[in-house]
């Protein structure tokens, strides 16, 4: 009689769970469908050049798997996507970090640029590299909900 009891538990249980809608995939907002990455940037490039190549790498993968992505640079990280970076400056055997965020920005990634932490550091807004532009904060913020996914490097 255990033995039954248990059986049919567990057919109970079975077919209850398998009446539950699936969660969302990975990424994905459950009620909108698209898929947010926002990568934020602090590091400063020349002082840490694996931590800011991983970030435009995880970028590309996110481009890759069909995420809006958002490239942010604040803090220190604003001194990278300027026209005054070295073109050439790259981690390891890695393309250039300038040659990154451009393929980037040309395969849909916004290349936001923090008007504060320019400020701070010195950045003007003619200094910023093309493909990227001085974030406003409305700018910004369309690309932050419920479900985006937030990565800093």
């Amino acid at each position: 009689m255990q033995r039954v009891s248990l059986l049919v538990f567990t057919v109970l249980v079975s077919s209850l769970l398998g009446c539950q809608k699936p969660a969302p995939s990975s990424g994905e907002s459950a009620g909108s469908g698209r898929k947010i990455a926002v990568i934020s940037i602090t590091s400063d490039a020349q002082a840490d050049p694996q931590k800011v190549n991983m970030a435009l790498t995880f970028a590309r993968f996110c481009v890759d798997e069909k995420y809006e992505v958002a490239v942010f640079f604040n803090v220190k990280g604003v001194l990278l996507p300027t026209k005054t970076f070295a073109d050439d400056f790259k981690y390891q055997e890695y393309d250039p970090l300038k040659s990154q965020i451009a393929a980037l920005s040309k395969d849909g990634a916004e290349i936001h640029v923090c008007p504060v932490c320019m400020k701070d550091l010195d950045v003007a807004k003619e200094d910023i590299m093309e493909g990227a532009f001085v974030t406003t904060k409305p700018k910004l913020f369309g690309n932050l909900g419920p479900d985006t996914m937030v990565f800093t490097y």
